[in-house]
Parts: C-alpha cells; sequence; structure tokens
C-alpha cells in the first residue's frame, strides 16, 4: 500500500487479537489414500527376468503358451503381477507380494552368478536359480490368508475384453477371482476354454485324463524318435542341444559321410572325432561321434571341392589311432 492510500478498514490476520489463519481454515480429516501397489512400486527387474525364464523351451513343465502359437502372448508372471498390483493398497508388504508370484529368491543376483559362471566354464546346473520358475507356483495357503487380509479390495471382478491367448484370465481364476473374458477370434477362444474354462469347471478329472494322454504320447514318441537320439549317459542327464549334419552316401562303398567344413565345437580345441564303422553291409557303413580335447585330434571336415569319401574317412581314423 503506498503512504498517500486510504487505511485499510479490515483487521490484519496477524494481529495479536486475531485468530491465525490455521483456525480460520482447518486442515480436512486425513483420507486413507486410494493408491495401489501398481503406482508406487514394482519388482520390474525380477518380473523381467521370470518372464524370460518362463519362455525358456526344452523344459518338463512348459508354460501354457507352448501348448498353442499366439500373438503376444503376455508372460505369465507379468499379468499375475499386474492384477495383484492393481488390487492390493500402496503399502502392501514387498516381500510377501513377491511371494504370491513365485519369487521364491533373487533372480537378479541368480543372472549375475550364472553370467559370471558362463565366463569361467563353471556349471550351476538345473538349479542355478535356488527356486523352480515363478509361472509354475499357485498361491498357498499363506498366501491367500495374507491376500484376504485385505477384504473387498481382492473381491473384485476381473474383466479382459480382448483377452487372446489368456494370460490374464488364466491368472485371474488361479488368483480365485470372478473373472470373465471374450475374444472376437475363435482360436483365442478355444484356447481360453481349455486353460481356463474346462480345467476350473471339470477339476482334476481333466488333470488325470491329460496326463494319461500324456504318458501315452510320450511312450510313442520315445519308440519313434530312439534311432534319431543318442541315449544320454544318466538317467537324469538332458542335453544342452543336439548338433544336426547332413549326410551322403560314398559313391565308391555307399558308407554314409556326415558333412561339416570343420568340427570344431569351442575355441579351447573341443570337437569332434569321426569313428567309421565299417559293416560287410554297405548299408550299415556309417560314422560315430567321439568328443576330443585338442585341435590335433579333431577330424578334418568333410565339406571341401574335393569332399571326402567313406574310405578316406577310415584312412584318416587308422592315421589318428596310430598317432
Amino acid at each position: 500500500m503506498s503512504p498517500s492510500s486510504p487505511q485499510s478498514a479490515v483487521p490484519s490476520l496477524q494481529s495479536p487479537g486475531n485468530p491465525t489463519p490455521s483456525t480460520l481454515n482447518p486442515q480436512p480429516p486425513t483420507v486413507p489414500s486410494d493408491a495401489r501397489l501398481i503406482e508406487r512400486w514394482l519388482p520390474i527387474a525380477e518380473i523381467g527376468i521370470e518372464s524370460l525364464r518362463e519362455r525358456t523351451p526344452m523344459t518338463p513343465f512348459p508354460a501354457p503358451n507352448r501348448l498353442h502359437v499366439w500373438w503376444a502372448r503376455r508372460p505369465l508372471v507379468a499379468s499375475r503381477a499386474a492384477i495383484l498390483a492393481s488390487l492390493l493398497p500402496a503399502d502392501a508388504d514387498h516381500e510377501k507380494f513377491k511371494h504370491v508370484l513365485g519369487i521364491h529368491g533373487d533372480p537378479v543376483a541368480a543372472k549375475q552368478r550364472i553370467a559370471r559362471a558362463d565366463r569361467t566354464g563353471e556349471r550351476l546346473g538345473p538349479d542355478a536359480y535356488g527356486y523352480k520358475r515363478a509361472f509354475i507356483w499357485s498361491p498357498d495357503e499363506d498366501d491367500r490368508k495374507w491376500l484376504t487380509s485385505f477384504g473387498k479390495r481382492l473381491k473384485a471382478t476381473i474383466l479382459d475384453p480382448t483377452a487372446g491367448g489368456g494370460s490374464i484370465p488364466f491368472e485371474a481364476v488361479r488368483l480365485g477371482l470372478p473373472t470373465y473374458a471374450n475374444d472376437l477370434n475363435p482360436v483365442a477362444t478355444l484356447i481360453e476354454y481349455a486353460t481356463v474354462k474346462w480345467p476350473a469347471e471339470l477339476g482334476t478329472a481333466v488333470k488325470i485324463e491329460f496326463e494319461n494322454l500324456g504318458q501315452r504320447f510320450a511312450t510313442e514318441v520315445q519308440r519313434r524318435l530312439a534311432d534319431v537320439f543318442p541315449p544320454e549317459p544318466q538317467p537324469d542327464c538332458r542335453p544342452d542341444g543336439y548338433l544336426w549334419a547332413r549326410t551322403v552316401r560314398c559313391p565308391y562303398c555307399g558308407g554314409l559321410v556326415p558333412l561339416s567344413p570343420n568340427w570344431r565345437l569351442a575355441p579351447g580345441g573341443t570337437g569332434v572325432r569321426l569313428v567309421p564303422h565299417c559293416e560287410k553291409d554297405p548299408a550299415r557303413r556309417r560314422c560315430s561321434f567321439e568328443i576330443v580335447a585338442t585341435l590335433a585330434h579333431q577330424s578334418d571336415g568333410t565339406v571341401a571341392d574335393e569332399g571326402k569319401s567313406f574310405a578316406d574317412l577310415v584312412a584318416l581314423h587308422s592315421a589318428q589311432r596310430a598317432k
């Protein structure tokens, strides 16, 4: 106010005889926050690692996404995390939340340990993470008691209007939530019926029938492929993979020759030595394989301008044995 302005008739709020501003404008009572866990925190690194583990093929218990191909299949562990974190309050216990997801260890530290082992050539075995893949886990009694403690928050109905491969309804049903799923594509609808609706309605009868059919299928597959894959040295041994080579018949003796420009398996000298089997019957003349540790013991490549005959392999093998 300038010196020439008239004095205001309104008394100052800061004068000793007047109430303070906080008295005139009291703060509203504290209202419990409705913030959800997904708005404040998610274990993104752990969920990411488990999503990759879930998609790992060649495992005895594959995820449902291996039953049928579908576009943009969402990882189950990420779907369960999204559902739960959207319902639980922001102050929900982080460790219990991860336990319900099936993350029963520290996958970040485990992945770092696996990376170090890969660099040094150490084999950590099938239990490198210290616990099974998260998607296999179904909430146990303790998990369900913890979820029940949140009351109406965990009574929500889940709706997925474009369910596709069915990851979200699958996980919602596993959590015991009322669930609706929809998709216009009949293939997606059949996937959801087979992985969500029928197992939920028919229970263990489906499981028993599936296991019986699965055992019959596995037995028949093993019988048909017995001559294709060699037997493993130990009952629980699972190979990392197989290397395949095209073969041709030797034009001179009819022996079967595998084709490869070289037989190196690793930079350190690990490779393959071909062992020809000279049978009287030309149709049974073939090569088996031995793993050797040095380059000198590896067989020469069988793909070249002039190629290698079966007789050449026999001669080379005999020469290597003589050394």
